[in-house]
């Protein structure tokens, strides 16, 4: 079983904070600061893992175009030789 994603405390103040903003603005809902730290932890739990491995598929990409990139450099540093 993973690790659920956590968040400091400041950035769950102001992330309960934003989705009490959302629900009001949006969709007419009012919910207290305990509502909304609810909503957030079930989000967190369903949407974290996805988003984390998105993260991760994205750092990997990242990864291996630089990869690429070093592994052209040094061929181009080779020099030009008859001897094997």
């Amino acid at each position: 079983m993973s690790k659920p994603v956590e968040l400091s405390r400041e950035a769950r103040q102001a992330a309960a904070e934003g989705l009490r903003r959302i629900l009001a603005e949006e969709l007419d809902v009012e919910v207290g600061g305990l509502q909304a730290g609810m909503v957030l932890d079930r989000l967190l739990l369903d949407l974290g893992p996805v988003i984390y491995n998105r993260a991760l598929t994205d750092a990997r990409a990242v990864i291996a175009a630089k990869a690429e990139d070093m592994d052209e450099a040094l061929y181009g540093l080779q020099r030009q030789t008859d001897l094997r």
